[in-house]
């Protein structure tokens, strides 16, 4: 430690033992210094009656005075010195003796050395007595300074980056991760099977087809069976019930907002974001963007965010995934909520509150709620209305059905919140799969944790392009897979903690699905077959067979175009129920993509295959706005305890 700090430590308290008791309450101290006005702190005191911010918090978010102005009458207040971490950072020796994620978490680091005494800066007074237990094994001499906590965030963001980095690459537990499934491992596997399967169709060719086009028939049946299920569930749900249990405080969200190589959807992001309603000192943005994204980067550097939105930078690795990016940014959020939006996303305007009243009516075990997705260029064309209608069919009735028998629900990757000690329970994200959403609702549902569905609508660009569209389902195809792989290495734990139901479910969702999209080059030539033309690989499955698989493929058309039916008269425009007969080809175009995972989850598993946002977004502006125009009766009630 300097001599100036040494003598600045032995001031203040010698200070502090003749000071005297003095004014308790931070806002007198405020008001005495002249730092804040009475009507601010009035306001401020009002606020926190509906609001779970501590007052220096509620006082920031409302910039009414300054954070140094706060600082100083904290350190009054608890009888610490205040210290600049930017001007007088700590020794990175002293730092790394504990963990950078637990100094994270308790919004501490250690500063100095003072003889035998450590001097950690905290960022609450209250935490003190957490603080030293935390450093027992450390030192039993602890001497507590006060800093901030953005400027304590800020240290270890820029001097433990890589041990951050690091981190992010496997906070999921490697019993529940992908991450073992890289290098040879795959290759070889994959070579065995691929090799094994030009065997079978060289010397038992027609044996070969009879059981893969029996598999594919259990598969048939046993999604349809399961969208069935879910559909009746879904028309049988009960009225919502109103929680009996006392209103809380609204609790502040950080929002993460990953993007890559999208600087020129960031301006048009910021206006979505900025139309949410909810009290900005509750909300924390943060744009999420890649070290080696150099545009993104510049574009930000040059565009000054509101007060409550800002960047955080994630450090570059080998692996370069949207959840490790997630995991990362996660250790620099402020929120008890977090939730997650992509960059195209247009949520209305009160899904914030929605998504908070869903989790007060909620259970403490839900530590989850999905809002609904929905496109926004669906009428671009043919490809995108049915890609509109695949998600109504998803999330406005499989999705609230699954919830409603209680099974284990596939998340989606935005507008999704979690509680965020539930998922700090969880391991966060598996930073090596592809579709983490997916594999987090299985993981969550495990754990005897569940999810909700809520009434609230984000919209999102549909991609109405052949080739980006088999490149996306490709990539969340070879993520089915990945969590398919990842839980089953232990099925008995696997049926044990989903029961014997979500077990079935499990499967269908994960392999039924990709069987779904993969049995079109097999399941196409049945139809020439059974209106009397020969094909001599198919000469050992015998007519009943092909006639039960028409059948069940005619009943699963059918099946889809009630589902479609059904999803699209919740939505407000019901002007693609045209569309539908449409569907019939658009299935099909999914089994390229099967095949492009299939190879990609051998040979290159951790590759992410981006899709690119923002494509044709500006032409449908006006029917952005149309879709997330205020409801101003909704907005007052909601409100209306706040004022």
């Amino acid at each position: 430690m300097s001599l100036n700090a040494h003598h600045a430590l032995r001031d203040h308290s010698v200070s502090v033992r003749h000071r005297g008791a003095g004014p308790e309450r931070i806002g007198d101290i405020l008001l005495q210094s002249g730092a804040l006005d009475p009507g601010d702190l009035f306001k401020a005191l009002a606020l926190q009656k509906h609001e779970d911010l501590r007052l220096g918090e509620m006082l920031l978010g409302l910039q009414v005075t300054k954070e140094q102005a706060i600082l100083d009458a904290l350190g009054e207040q608890a009888t610490l010195p205040v210290v600049d971490l930017d001007r007088d950072p700590p020794s990175r020796i002293l730092a790394q003796a504990c963990s950078p994620i637990l100094g994270i978490k308790q919004g501490f680091v250690i500063w100095k050395k003072l003889g035998e005494t450590l001097v950690v800066a905290i960022s609450d007074p209250a935490q003190r007595e957490q603080t030293r237990n935390a450093l027992l094994d450390i030192s039993t001499n602890v001497l507590f300074v006060l800093s901030s906590e953005n400027a304590i965030l800020r240290y270890y963001q820029t001097t433990f980056k890589e041990e951050l980095s690091q981190a992010a690459n496997c906070r999921c537990p490697e019993g529940l991760s992908i991450r073992g499934w890289h290098g040879r491992k795959p290759k070889i596997i994959g070579a065995f099977l691929l090799a094994t399967l030009i065997l079978a169709a060289v010397l038992v060719p027609q044996q070969l087809i009879a059981a893969l086009l029996g598999w594919i028939l259990v598969a048939l049946i046993g999604n349809s069976l399961f969208k069935l299920v879910t559909l009746i569930a879904f028309l049988r749900s009960p009225p919502e019930q109103k929680s009996q249990k006392p209103k809380k405080k609204l609790p502040k969200i950080s929002i993460m907002v990953p993007l890559l190589r999208e600087s020129d959807i960031l301006d048009r992001l910021i206006e979505r974001m900025s139309a949410l309603v909810y009290p900005k000192e509750l909300l924390e943005i943060c744009i999420v963007y890649e070290a080696n994204d150099q545009e993104t980067k510049n574009h930000l550097a040059a565009r000054r965010l509101p007060y409550w939105m800002r960047s955080i930078e994630v450090p570059a690795s080998h692996l370069q995934t949207k959840p490790r990016a997630l995991n990362y940014a996660l250790d620099f959020c402020k929120g008890d909520i977090i939730g997650i939006y992509d960059a195209e996303d247009a949520p209305e305007p009160d899904q914030l509150y929605r998504v908070i009243e869903t989790f007060e009516k909620s259970a403490e075990n839900v530590a989850c709620v999905q809002c609904r997705l929905d496109y926004y260029n669906s009428k671009t064309n043919w490809l995108s209305r049915c890609f509109t209608i695949e998600y109504a069919i998803l999330f406005r009735v499989i999705l609230p059905g699954l919830q409603r028998l209680g099974l284990p629900i596939p998340l989606g990757g935005t507008s999704v919140f979690f509680r965020r000690d539930h998922l700090e329970k969880l391991g966060r994200w598996d930073a090596h799969n592809v579709t983490e959403d997916a594999d987090l609702g299985m993981r969550l549902h495990r754990l005897g944790m569940r999810c909700v569905c809520a009434p609230a609508t984000t919209y999102e660009e549909a991609n109405f392009r052949v080739l980006p569209w088999i490149r996306q389902r490709s990539r969340w195809l070879k993520g089915f897979l990945q969590t398919w792989v990842t839980h089953l290495r232990n099925p008995v734990a696997l049926y044990r903690q989903l029961g014997g139901f979500g077990f079935l479910i499990f499967h269908i969702l994960f392999l039924g699905t990709f069987t779904s999209f993969a049995a079109t080059p097999m399941v196409l030539p049945l139809w020439t077959f059974s209106m009397g033309y020969e094909l001599p690989l198919y000469q050992a499955v015998s007519p009943l067979f092909i006639n039960i698989m028409v059948v069940a493929f005619l009943a699963t058309e059918a099946l889809l175009l009630v589902l479609g039916f059904v999803a699209l008269r919740q939505r407000e425009d019901r002007s693609l129920f045209g569309a539908l007969p449409l569907m019939l080809f658009y299935w099909p175009i999914g089994s390229f993509a099967a095949y492009k995972a299939l190879y990609e989850l051998f040979m290159k598993p951790m590759y992410w295959d981006k899709t690119c946002h923002g494509i044709n977004d500006r032409e449908h502006q006006g029917e952005i706005d149309r879709l997330t125009a205020p409801k101003p009766a909704v907005q007052v009630e909601r409100l209306q305890p706040l004022t």
